[in-house]
């Protein structure tokens, strides 16, 4: 199979959570020739929410569009299924993508500090991937997890953008663990 043959698509699946449900999803993608590239299972309540990268074949892709209905009503959840175009680079921005990663203690408004820093710089987020987690010891706390995928303007200022980073990561009491760095292609999901 070559490049140009494969094309890439996103399923949720929403409802009720129940055993099986990711591997509802996953038997839907493999018995239709598509492979996973990433899934994301979480449960809100008793609701839950799977999502599935996936790539395969053009007319595998059209296959699972058509049959979305089918998986809907053998499981009684809500299914959104979206084939994707080819992602691009919008003028102005360099082709490579960048990521950093940064560990601080959690608080409300730590995303929205962190995007308007992003936006500052008029880097464009490609992708993000937050995580709040309890940290055991002596003293029980929460940390916040951020994962970013950013494409940069041509002008950019590196130096100014990781002080910057620097100074909001420590006033949370953080650490930045993996500086901006180059990421590897123009990745679908990271």
């Amino acid at each position: 199979m070559s490049q140009s043959d494969i094309q890439h698509a996103a399923l949720w699946l929403i409802g009720p959570d129940m055993p099986g449900l990711l591997r509802l999803g996953a038997k839907f993608v493999a018995d239709r020739g598509g492979n996973i590239d990433k899934d994301i299972a979480d449960k809100f309540g008793e609701k839950a929410v799977v999502f599935l990268s996936i790539t395969a074949k053009s007319e595998d892709i059209k296959r699972m569009e058509r049959e979305k209905d089918e998986l809907r009503q053998v499981s009684g959840l809500g299914v959104v299924f979206q084939p994707m175009k080819e992602p691009t680079v919008p003028p102005g921005f360099q082709e490579d993508l960048y990521g950093f990663d940064v560990v601080t203690d959690d608080a409300p408004g730590i995303v929205a500090e962190l995007t308007a820093l992003v936006a500052e710089f008029d880097m464009l987020i490609v992708g993000h991937t937050g995580e709040r987690r309890m940290i055991p010891g002596p003293r029980l706390r929460a940390a916040a997890g951020q994962k970013y995928i950013v494409m940069l303007p041509f002008q950019f200022d590196r130096l100014a953008f990781t002080r910057r980073l620097d100074e909001l990561v420590k006033r949370h009491g953080g650490t930045i663990k993996a500086p901006l760095r180059t990421v590897p292609g123009l990745l679908w999901w990271w």
